[in-house]
């Protein structure tokens, strides 16, 4: 499946057309060349680039056919364009394609976010549908989000979440860590976020096992491959991650398991309010504060680094290895601060 290149000119129109709703709904009357150059003014204004006669003319032709907008356009008599009659792109109705894009983002932003959603999104999604009007009185920061840093592998995102969506299996070149490269045939299940990294839970080949790839690990670009999509009846994204702290499931351990955790008081508030994982339980609680809990998860690289995270203020329990290897990791950091003669 061929995939239309997105050009520069494409990928800004939306904020040409701002623009020239705006200029358009202006009182004065310009010429073509009086509308490019005021334009390009606000374009270059705003750190973009200037476009051509070629491509105003094509951005006119897309506001009359697709908007439905009421522009003269220049004749002998008047040599002016602008709109014959009352019109703004903010209160036009959107169209479908905007109403799936939206319900798009939407179940994207339940699935990433803690934001708590509910029946009155309906009640949204069908005021948009019948019109957008923005009327923002400043651009007053009033929501901010963590900001992360850009991770290599984040270019290839959009087309990899495509083509989950399409169903489509895709050819890439793939360097694990410590390996060298190899080109696999991949059918692409689910992309998931973890610690600032992207990761793609795919089916490499016809293999009967779920592949973890990285997106930083991809080399060079992404093609589409003529092979069948095989669906995924190997995992269900749903509970896949239930029992699971970050990406990696160890190949040794066929079943989650119950890991009690002390809590010292110091770190009781911290971990109640922001648990280790969803399915922590309080078991024991102590006269000094201290406090026991049970989470039943795997144990993997990830869940072993967050642990070491807290320091001295939780001890592992059970299981005994579990605890061992906290231990040993423990000694061998000690060790590095030791001071060497």
């Amino acid at each position: 499946m061929s995939r239309e290149k997105i050009t520069h000119e494409r990928r800004h129109i939306g904020f040409r057309l701002e623009i020239l709703d705006e200029l358009l709904n202006s009182n004065k009357r310009r010429s073509y060349n009086d509308l490019l150059e005021a334009l390009n003014k606000k374009l270059e204004d705003n750190e973009e680039i200037a476009i051509s006669e070629r491509t105003l003319k094509y951005d006119i032709g897309y506001l009359i056919n697709e908007k439905l907008a009421p522009i003269h356009r220049p004749d002998k008599k008047d040599p002016h364009i602008y709109y014959t009659e009352k019109f703004s792109l903010k209160n036009i109705p959107i169209d479908e394609d905007d109403i799936a894009s939206m319900k798009k983002a939407i179940a994207i932003l339940k699935k990433v976010t803690d934001l708590k959603l509910n029946s009155e999104l309906d009640g949204i999604i069908t005021k948009l549908e019948n019109k957008i009007h923005t009327n923002v009185a400043d651009n007053k920061i009033i929501i901010a989000f963590e900001e992360h840093t850009q991770a290599k592998g984040k270019e290839y995102f959009d087309e990899i979440f495509s083509a989950i969506h399409e169903r489509s299996t895709l050819k890439i070149v793939y360097q694990p860590f410590g390996k060298d490269e190899r080109e696999w045939t991949v059918h692409p299940y689910m992309l998931k976020e973890f610690r600032n990294r992207w990761f793609l839970f795919a089916r490499v080949r016809d293999n009967r096992y779920v592949s973890t790839l990285s997106l930083d690990r991809i080399k060079g670009k992404i093609k589409n491959s003529s092979a069948p999509f095989i669906e995924n009846d190997l995992f269900d994204p749903e509970t896949y991650f239930n029992n699971l702290i970050g990406v990696s499931f160890p190949e040794d351990q066929q079943q989650p398991q119950n890991i009690i955790i002390k809590v010292y008081p110091e770190l009781v508030n911290y971990i109640k309010t922001k648990p280790i994982h969803k399915n922590q339980t309080i078991i024991k609680e102590y006269k000094n504060g201290a406090i026991e809990i049970c989470v039943c998860l795997f144990i993997n690289y990830e869940l072993k680094s967050l642990l070491l995270s807290y320091g001295a203020g939780i001890e592992v329990i059970t299981p005994l290895s579990l605890r061992e290897e906290m231990k040993n990791l423990f000694e061998q950091g000690r060790k590095l601060y030791e001071v060497k003669q």
